[in-house]
């Protein structure tokens, strides 16, 4: 399976939880990256835990892919490789990323920004401090 598909699984994953929680209509969803401010805004704390527990996962699986030495490498050693070298796409906790994106959608006018491209805009902010 391809590093884009199991990305976009774990994303499903954790989309399938929010969705199942009813903090978003499932007819309103058509893709997890299309999932901005108002959405962030309707999660509530388990429902942003999920979501980003199951994007820094998939990121940090699809990394392992590319990086596996071997094809034996499971996406779970390859990740325990990356975190002790430091190397983990998406290295700090769910919490810190949620705090960065309620700090972001604070304003209004930002609501309309997906939340996967604040999510990589505060990934680089905290990794350039």
């Amino acid at each position: 399976m391809g590093s884009h598909r199991r990305v976009m699984m774990l994303g499903m994953l954790g989309l399938v939880i929010v969705v199942g929680s009813g903090a978003i209509s499932a007819r309103s969803l058509q893709s997890p990256v299309q999932l901005a401010g108002r959405d962030w805004q309707r999660f509530g704390p388990k429902e942003k835990e999920a979501y980003l527990a199951g994007f820094i996962a998939g990121a940090a699986t699809a990394h392992g892919s590319a990086e596996a030495v071997s094809p034996d490498t499971t996406p779970s050693k390859a990740i325990d490789v990356m975190r002790a070298a430091k190397q983990l796409p998406y290295p700090y906790s769910v919490s810190v990323y949620a705090s960065q994106i309620d700090d972001f959608y604070w304003w209004e006018n930002h609501l309309d920004v997906p939340i996967v491209d604040v999510l990589a805009r505060t990934n680089l902010q905290l990794r350039s401090h």
